[in-house]
């Protein structure tokens, strides 16, 4: 405990309380703004099981997507007699990349774009312990181009700052800051930042889950918010802007953005996604006594 008795004259407690409080105040800030905070993992309590089975075992799992993939290499690394079944003729699922024919050249073609955020910590563990973390690249940035010319392109960069100080640079590095529509007089506005401000569980939802994200966002949400942010970002988790309720778009936000400095940042593969992921679970899936038909 500190002591204020011997305390110079000059000095009041409560001066010193003050200036202990905007040290703390001040530490906190430079924490948050200058330092990635380190995420709080959840370590799942462990039953008191052997890491492989003692006697024979089979499993069957069906599909061969990344969650069928890694659950068959989790089970034939533990000794299970694993068989991953997968009626197309490639293994992925919605990562797969199959062999097409361009103009005589074999080229690999996927579904599309994949971005693999910092926080998929359990992806990234699995790709840490196949030993292929070479085949991510991560972007330094990228940009979102709007049609028409009201808006100019959007370039989004990883921060390494906690929330508000994420938002601050989205805000000091976008060519848009002064087209954000917002209006500190306008009570729905006010409302708007009290829900990226914070997310609640059921509280947000109570509010928010009877509105579509089109309710929530016409005349109530700063137009240029909406329109660069919002709006690009919700459509990236392929649902439609009139059926995604308000309450999952927020709480989408809060997990991706708002409440992770990572949420900007992501890796994408260095070839197709065959070469990159699927191919080597296969791989460790057969190596370790799996079969997949």
């Amino acid at each position: 405990m500190a002591s204020f008795k011997n305390l110079p004259d000059s000095l009041s407690r409560r001066t010193v309380l003050k200036l202990v409080g905007v040290g703390a105040v001040g530490g906190a800030t430079g924490y948050s703004r200058l330092a990635k905070p380190k995420p709080v993992l959840h370590e799942v309590e462990m039953l008191d099981l052997p890491h492989y089975v003692n006697h024979p075992v089979k499993a069957v799992v069906v599909g061969a997507g990344l969650a069928g993939l890694a659950s068959a290499y989790e089970l034939s690394k533990r000794g299970v007699q694993v068989t991953l079944l997968e009626r197309s003729p490639q293994l992925g699922g919605k990562i797969a990349s199959w062999p097409i024919q361009v103009n005589g050249k074999e080229m690999m073609m996927e579904h599309g774009f994949h971005g693999f955020f910092p926080q998929y910590y359990n992806l990234f563990g699995l790709v840490d312990e196949l030993q292929i973390r070479d085949n991510f690249q991560p972007l330094d940035f990228y940009a979102i181009v709007y049609r028409g010319n009201r808006y100019k392109p959007e370039a989004f960069r990883p921060s390494h700052s906690a929330f508000p100080w994420n938002v601050a640079d989205l805000g000091l590095t976008s060519n848009n800051v002064l087209k954000w529509g917002i209006n500190l007089t306008n009570l729905k506005h006010l409302e708007v930042f009290r829900e990226i401000s914070s997310f609640r569980m059921p509280q947000t939802y109570e509010r928010l889950d009877q509105l579509s994200m089109d309710e929530w966002g016409n005349g109530q949400f700063p137009q240029g918010l909406y329109d660069l942010y919002f709006l690009p970002f919700a459509k990236s988790s392929l649902n439609a802007p009139d059926m995604l309720s308000a309450g999952e778009l927020m709480q989408f936000f809060h997990a991706y953005f708002f409440g992770n400095p990572e949420g900007l940042a992501f890796s994408g593969t260095c070839d197709d996604m065959g070469r990159c992921l699927v191919n080597p679970l296969a791989e460790a899936i057969d190596t370790h006594g799996g079969r997949i038909l």
